[in-house]
């Protein structure tokens, strides 16, 4: 799933826990690996980056879902979120925390996140490993499905 798809999950489950930032994290964290489950037509970019091919077109899709992301998150709080600020905030961290951990993994090779690594591949493969989508698929699933939970936080 792109990074602001998780943060904007995340940011949605946060609001029905406006005064439990723990919950939210946790959450956020739960939502990630099961949002993975669905197939979403990044497995062949991963594959990819992986093997040495296409190394800078996987580098700009994270470096571009990482602005939109931010903004995102810029966006969200000039809402007025009341006294949720830091659940949403938990809940965005928790969303994208597991794809952060990953990336740092793939980039310093940390050993200790080498089961972290394996966990979220696990649940990123559990579907799509046999029935993924294109990509082109997946970024039209993925925009209607972020569309529909944008409406629901605004």
């Amino acid at each position: 799933m792109f990074i602001t798809t998780h943060a904007v999950l995340g940011a949605l489950i946060a609001q029905q826990v406006p005064g439990n930032p723990f919950a939210a994290l946790v959450l956020g964290i739960a939502s990630h690996f099961i949002s993975d489950i669905i197939p979403h037509g990044d497995t062949n970019l991963y594959k990819d980056y992986v093997s040495g091919r296409r190394v800078k077109s996987s580098i700009a899709y994270v470096t571009i879902d990482g602005i939109l992301t931010t903004l995102f998150v810029l966006f969200l709080f000039n809402l007025g979120l009341g006294d949720s600020k830091l659940a949403i905030t938990m809940g965005i961290v928790g969303g994208v925390l597991p794809d952060f951990l990953v990336g740092i993994y793939e980039v310093l090779r940390i050993p200790g996140l080498k089961w972290f690594h394996r966990l979220h591949f696990f649940f990123h493969n559990m579907v799509s490993e046999r029935h993924d989508m294109t990509f082109a698929s997946g970024f039209a699933m993925q925009v209607m499905f972020l569309a529909g939970l944008l409406s629901l936080i605004v």
